[in-house]
């Protein structure tokens, strides 16, 4: 697969007509990263898959825990077992490794095999951030615009606990 770029995530945005905010920064690979700008909100970005290999993007605010019984609960899975998923999943199906990985790098995602789950608290912060395909620049948008830029890829997302 083609691995996904800065610009086809810029184009993106500027296609659905978004408003943002962009911070270059040094590389960011973890939550916790020394290089991580002061003052940007805090989210996870996580694929995840099952037994079944059905795949979940995962997007949540970044002080909130995963709980994985929790989560399989909510969707119905009975007792698959959610589990990360690996290095060569995420350049398959988003294009991106591990450190980059972002709302907007689903427009890999051709086959439409990864489902959108959103934690409900995203809802409530003033801005979301999301890297545009690199970890060197964060974009900074609202909520809405997020869910404008998931449905022009077709993508509805599940809103979660």
């Amino acid at each position: 697969m083609k691995m996904a770029t800065e610009q086809e995530a810029l184009d993106l945005l500027a296609r659905v007509g978004v408003n943002y905010r962009r911070v270059d920064h040094p590389a960011i690979w973890t939550m916790n990263d020394p290089n991580t700008p002061k003052g940007l909100p805090e989210v996870k970005n996580l694929l995840l898959k099952d037994k079944k290999s059905d795949q979940f993007y995962l997007y949540l605010v970044g002080d909130h825990r995963v709980d994985f019984k929790s989560l399989t609960d909510q969707l119905g899975l009975g007792h698959s077992r959610l589990e990360f998923a690996s290095e060569k999943e995420l350049e398959s199906v988003l294009g991106v490794v591990s450190g980059m990985v972002t709302p907007l790098a689903l427009v890999h995602d051709k086959d439409n095999q990864v489902k959108v789950l959103i934690n409900r608290a995203l809802q409530e912060i003033p801005q979301i951030s999301a890297h545009p395909n690199v970890n060197t620049a964060t974009i900074l948008l609202s909520y809405p615009d997020l869910v404008k830029v998931l449905a022009a890829m077709g993508k509805v997302p599940v809103i979660i606990d």
